[in-house]
């Protein structure tokens, strides 16, 4: 009972805990996807397909691998006073403004960057756009993106990992180290057959996943802990409609950018100014 605090950061770091938490996340979805891999189950190609079948039952619970293994440890650890504490820094009625435009807005404008500097470097014309067919379809996008993506992973890397890490480590180190478990934790899907990662190239994703999970850092230190904020920005990770142009160009400027973060807001929290332990 003397484990997680409201903010970013927990009491303790828990070793033991976490061994067992990253366990059940990483057991329950590598699970999935070796049933996935062995062609036992199929991934669903379109929206809601499968979904209301027993495989689609299946698929959606073992996807949300890492939510359930906090809310598991959560209850074990904490109990229910513990699970409303989670809950609460997931629906946070006092995300600002400010970095509300900054979680929709920050992943556009980096690829609207990459575009312009892919058109200069490339002297070619890339699309500004990459809007689905019909446009509408964004909407259904983000809507499933925030359900099955975000919520489903969030409460897990975010909501229970990350405070515990920071209580360890400065924040970016703790970026570094939960981004690359992270990234772990999605390697099957490049060798499961319909997935859109499938047979794609998992080294140029890698430094983009590690990269983005300090972007997020940065954002939930910055909005002191709110499991909706990351969900928030794990939802315009999936949705991107701006084109970036080149990837290696694309890259770069988020390597800049988070370069900026760091060097602007210091490693050790990636807040500018200090908040109190339990704010």
């Amino acid at each position: 009972m003397n484990t997680q605090t409201v903010g970013y950061k927990a009491k303790a770091f828990e070793s033991r805990n976490l061994v067992f938490f990253f366990l059940i996340a990483f057991g329950l979805i590598w699970f999935l996807d070796a049933l996935l891999i062995l062609g036992i189950l199929k991934f669903p190609v379109g929206i809601g397909e499968n979904f209301g079948t027993a495989s689609g039952i299946l698929l959606l619970v073992l996807g949300s691998s890492s939510t359930i293994a906090a809310f598991m440890m959560t209850v074990i650890t904490e109990g229910k006073p513990g699970v409303r504490a989670l809950w609460r820094r997931f629906w946070n009625r006092n995300l600002s403004i400010k970095w509300l435009l900054v979680i929709l807005l920050i992943l556009p404008a980096l690829r609207l960057i990459a575009n312009f500097v892919s058109r200069r470097m490339n002297n070619q014309v890339y699309p500004f756009l990459d809007l689905p067919n019909p446009p509408w379809i964004i909407i259904l996008t983000f809507i499933t993106a925030f359900i099955f993506n975000g919520m489903t992973e969030e409460f897990g890397w975010r909501g229970y990992a990350l405070p515990r890490f920071q209580a360890r480590w400065n924040a970016l180190t703790s970026s570094l180290i939960l981004g690359i478990i992270v990234t772990s934790w999605h390697i099957p899907l490049f060798f499961i057959p319909g997935h859109p990662h499938y047979q794609g190239n998992f080294w140029n994703w890698a430094l983009w996943s590690i990269l983005v999970n300090i972007l997020m850092t940065w954002i939930f230190n910055n909005t002191n802990g709110s499991v909706l904020a990351a969900v928030l920005f794990h939802t315009m990770m999936n949705t991107g409609i701006i084109g970036m142009g080149s990837v290696w160009y694309y890259q770069g400027v988020l390597l800049l950018a988070v370069i900026l973060i760091v060097i602007i807001f210091g490693p050790r929290n990636l807040v500018r100014q200090r908040l109190k332990e339990g704010m």
